[in-house]
């Protein structure tokens, strides 16, 4: 059975909804707090953080309650790391479906990444709670923090694209993904801030682009604490960040683009290796 659809059909996008829908219920099926999770888990690993890094790494966050801090930035590292992770796995889990019926297969790993945004929404939500008890207020540039979010989603395509590639290849992919994931966490500015890293190497750490993405992030959505207060406003103290922006930015184009490549030409031969 062949299907002819691209990503100018309707039916394109009905399908990776479809997908996303599926991806979530099934998610939290037969789970007593359901969606509830979403939100739960941030917050707990963001107690942890608080534990190990406020209590017994004294830690300093300039004014930001260690809570609220760690965990607006697992939102974003959550979104990175899960929508890897399930962008990877993609295909193998999908076997029957490609063996059954024709149809762009990129869907696979676009829909598994496009659904951790509905868990990005929901910790969104919960981080409202956090703000109230800690009476912390969100800067005016808030939603274009968002952006960032955005471009770690692009960057999340294009990097699951390859992997889900390789994963069907050499099912050791998916475990390497897990322990580079793992091991990704520690340079990420979460646990600790990002003045804590040497001047000398602040520039080669923010060329990871999801430290400079989340830092940004977070210095967008909240400009007026402690060390982190904007000397201009106007830029959402994201100040000599900009030019690491513009880099995840391009980093994340330019996968995506050679990620989708390599995988079209790649599709054919999917078959073979199931």
């Amino acid at each position: 059975m062949s299907v002819t659809l691209s990503f100018r059909s309707p039916a394109y996008w009905e399908l990776i909804l479809g997908l996303i829908g599926r991806d979530v219920k099934t998610r939290y099926k037969q789970s007593v707090l359901g969606y509830a999770w979403a939100v739960l888990y941030p917050l707990a690993t963001a107690l942890i953080f608080s534990i190990v890094g406020q209590i017994i790494l004294r830690q300093q966050t300039g004014g930001l309650p260690y809570p609220v801090y760690a965990y607006f930035g697992l939102l974003y590292w959550n979104l990175f790391s899960s929508g890897l992770t399930a962008a990877t796995e993609s295909l193998v889990s999908h076997l029957n479906l490609i063996t059954k019926v024709y149809f762009p297969r990129e869907v696979f790993p676009v829909a598994a990444v496009l659904s951790k945004l509905v868990d990005f929404g929901f910790g969104l939500v919960g981080l409202v709670p956090l703000l109230i008890v800690y009476r912390v207020k969100p800067g005016p540039l808030f939603l274009m923090s968002l952006a960032m979010a955005g471009i770690v989603v692009l960057l999340t395509l294009g990097w699951g694209m390859l992997l889900a590639c390789a994963n069907l290849y050499f099912r050791d992919v998916r475990h390497l993904v897990g322990i580079v994931l793992s091991l990704w966490g520690f340079l990420v500015p979460n646990i600790y801030p990002l003045h804590q890293v040497p001047k000398i190497w602040q520039g080669l750490y923010l060329l990871n682009p999801i430290a400079a993405l989340l830092e940004a992030g977070r210095r967008l959505a909240f400009p007026q604490t402690g060390w982190m207060r904007a000397i201009d406003p106007a830029q959402g103290n994201l100040g000599s960040l900009w030019p690491y922006v513009g880099s995840a930015l391009i980093t994340a184009l330019l996968f995506l683009v050679v990620g989708f490549v390599v995988f079209k030409r790649n599709e054919p031969r999917f078959a073979e290796y199931i």
